[in-house]
């Protein structure tokens, strides 16, 4: 789509928007039959960032702006004299302008979440607790050479020891698995040992639960990625660990994650809404799909990646699907927007 042609279709949808109810207010600028209020300068004007906004503090600044609102116009009135507003691709962008209105009074108006009591935002809390409160986690390697006796025990110790050495000496030789290679050859802990000693992300109760408390002491007396243990004793032997990573762990208390649960079971709501609503308006409508003739339907092969720079596909680009109206920073519930517009 050239520029010329977005420009108008800009207009048009600028002008048709203008024009959905009765203007009030101070006049200030008068474009063939139509009129520019005050307020609608005030809209144009908020809807800018903060720190656009902040340029038009004086007279010279604000008639610059209405000047681009009074070519919008122009734009938007030739636009329908050369009878672009029933071109199929300005009632395409209409239709989704309408959609997005639609969902926006529709629903968007509970997206703050006000509504919802405390006693729910608690409920949901304690439903969710792993979400808020998190124990310290450690990734550690380890390998496990068993001993039933001291003698064993004392063997188990100098092997551990030798190990050591080696993975120390071949680590410093750049071999950055060399604890987990040893861990395969060496280590007698059946579920762990095919995966180099991998005991992936547990809290210290968990380790102590799966293993002894141990081997969960010297795990997370551990401080930084690569550490390793000396060899050292458990009730199943003599034991070598390695940290890979710890997790910080988390303790938000409710009066903290009050706002985010508020935010997060308002989307979540917005997006049940929207799929009833949705659903009620198909009961109520007559749908008919016609699957024989969806298979004629042939799609454009994409563009090649090395097309030239400044030669345009042959096809026009399809407009892109509008995302949902969503407070800022807040990106709507996938279930709706995927759907808003798209279908």
């Amino acid at each position: 789509m050239n520029n010329r042609l977005a420009s108008v279709l800009c207009a048009v949808l600028a002008l048709a928007a203008c024009r959905k109810g009765e203007k009030s207010g101070p006049v200030v600028a008068e474009v063939g039959g139509e009129k520019i209020t005050v307020d609608e300068v005030r809209q144009r004007l908020n809807e800018t960032s903060p720190f656009l906004r902040a340029r038009y503090n004086t007279v010279e600044r604000k008639k610059e702006f209405l000047e681009n609102m009074v070519r919008n116009e122009l734009l938007a009135q030739e636009a329908i004299r050369q009878g672009y507003d029933k071109s199929p691709a300005v009632r395409e962008q209409t239709k989704r302008a309408m959609i997005q209105e639609l969902i926006k009074h529709q629903l968007d108006s509970k997206l703050a979440g006000i509504d919802i009591p405390e006693e729910e935002l608690k409920k949901f809390y304690d439903a969710h607790l792993d979400d808020f409160v998190k124990p310290e986690r450690a990734r550690v390697f380890h390998i496990l050479l068993p001993a039933k006796d001291a003698r064993e025990r004392a063997e188990a110790k100098k092997k551990a020891a030798v190990l050591l050495k080696d993975i120390d000496a071949r680590e410093k030789k750049g071999e950055v698995n060399a604890f987990q290679g040893a861990a395969i050859k060496e280590s007698k802990d059946a579920p762990s040992a095919p995966l180099g000693g991998d005991l992936r992300f547990l809290s210290k109760d968990e380790l102590t639960r799966a293993y002894n408390a141990e081997l969960a002491n010297a795990a997370f007396e551990l401080k930084n990625p690569g550490d390793k243990t000396q060899p050292f004793d458990t009730p199943a032997g003599v034991e070598l660990v390695k940290l890979q990573v710890k997790t910080v762990a988390m303790n938000r208390s409710f009066e903290e994650s009050k706002e985010p649960i508020r935010q997060r079971m308002a989307r979540e709501r917005r997006s049940r809404d929207y799929d009833e609503w949705v659903k009620k308006l198909r009961e109520n409508t007559k749908v008919a799909i016609h699957e024989q003739e969806l298979e004629k339907v042939q799609v454009d092969a994409a563009p090649s990646p090395q097309q030239p720079a400044g030669i345009s596909s042959a096809h026009p680009q399809a407009l892109p699907p509008v995302a949902p109206v969503s407070p800022s920073g807040q990106k709507a519930p996938p279930t709706a927007a995927s759907k808003i517009g798209g279908n």
